[in-house]
């Protein structure tokens, strides 16, 4: 049997490499609004694996326009998630929108690569989103590390002890919003799995932000090393595509994580992230405790807006210690601050007045 093409197979450890560095800017330049569900911990990791594991179950039960509609609301949400910080929430929407209208009526036209393009741009998107939203809703590299092994063991027995996963994989191919990042749906297909791809963009900002920028930077190595290796044995014949990335990604990143915490690394908690990062000791000539007193580095935005003169910055929205929108008036301030994402109702201060005047 000929394998995929090795063309394509590069083509895509290409678009892995690109995607990380995309995720990574992408992180460290928007912020999103954070859910209000506190701060992960281990608990929380096997709920999320527990609802992995239903959904491909539930799925197979379900008729192909169905899983394609469910699939598709959730890469509408994503793409907003993801889009609302840079053009503004109300654009965010109508881009969304339109990604997956496209992504539909190519469907129904049966335009094949259409919908492949479409759907990787949609997949891309949201992966960047939910991997964002995770890394800075306080998930550190332990919780990634067990969801990752979870996952490795769950993928073993369903590939290789079950056939769910390639039925899965199988039925969803080709679909509109189908959660693979695909290149070729051909006989011999260039794909990598949704689960697959949020690991390898997760866990570099997960670990960039837990253990510091070098830890980071070996995570995306690491992901895009063994996504090429992977793909050049499906081309030599010596793997097919019933074997997942995750089975040999997972204890790769369970292998950093331990390395990380093994050489004397702490990982530092959502509170402490902004500030740089030390071993357990503490960095040589300058106590913890000074170091942690030191607290958040304030938004230079915010400290502008509300330190300016009241005819400079008339009004200021802030939410979450950060300004929102600005305008002539209370209103216009809310307003500009909605069509720039802002998920709630921001204070309102006065240009150079410390006293909101609404919540």
């Amino acid at each position: 049997m000929t394998g995929p093409s090795p063309l394509v197979s590069a083509a895509l450890v290409v678009l892995v490499a690109v995607l990380i560095a995309v995720a990574v800017a992408y992180c460290a330049r928007y912020r999103l609004p954070r859910p209000p569900v506190g701060t992960y911990t281990y608990p929380d990791m096997v709920v999320v694996f527990v609802v992995v594991v239903l959904a491909p179950l539930t799925y197979l039960h379900l008729p192909g326009p169905v899983v394609a509609g469910v699939f598709g609301l959730v890469l509408l949400s994503a793409a907003h998630l993801a889009l609302a910080p840079v053009i503004g929430g109300g654009r965010a929407w109508a881009v969304s929108g339109v990604l997956c209208l496209a992504t539909a009526a190519a469907a129904f036209a049966g335009a094949a690569v259409a919908v492949t393009v479409l759907t990787d741009v949609l997949l891309v998107i949201g992966v960047v989103a939910v991997t964002t939203l995770w890394a800075q809703s306080g998930m550190r590299a332990g919780h990634v590390a067990l969801f990752a092994a979870l996952l490795t063991v769950y993928d073993l027995i369903a590939t290789v002890g079950t056939t769910m996963m390639t039925r899965f994989l199988t039925d969803v191919r080709g679909l509109p919003f189908a959660p693979l990042l695909a290149l070729d749906h051909g006989a011999s297909p260039v794909a990598i799995g949704l689960g697959d791809l949020m690991m390898l963009v997760l866990f570099p900002l997960v670990a960039g932000r837990s253990f510091g920028r070098p830890a980071g930077l070996v995570a995306a190595l690491a992901g895009v090393t063994v996504t090429a290796v992977v793909s050049a044995l499906f081309v030599e014949g010596v793997l097919d595509e019933g074997v997942p990335l995750l089975t040999i990604l997972g204890p790769v990143v369970v292998a950093q994580y331990l390395f990380w915490r093994g050489t004397g690394h702490r990982e530092l908690r959502a509170r402490e992230r902004g500030r740089p990062p030390a071993p357990a000791g503490g960095t040589p000539g300058r106590p913890r405790s000074a170091r942690a007193a030191t607290g958040p580095i304030p938004d230079p935005a915010l400290t502008a807006a509300l330190a300016a003169p009241p005819r400079a910055e008339p009004w200021v929205a802030v939410h979450e210690g950060r300004v929102a929108g600005t305008g002539a008036t209370p209103g216009l301030a809310r307003r500009a601050a909605r069509e720039n994402g802002c998920p709630a109702l921001p204070a309102v201060h006065a240009g150079g007045d410390l006293t909101p005047i609404a919540p």
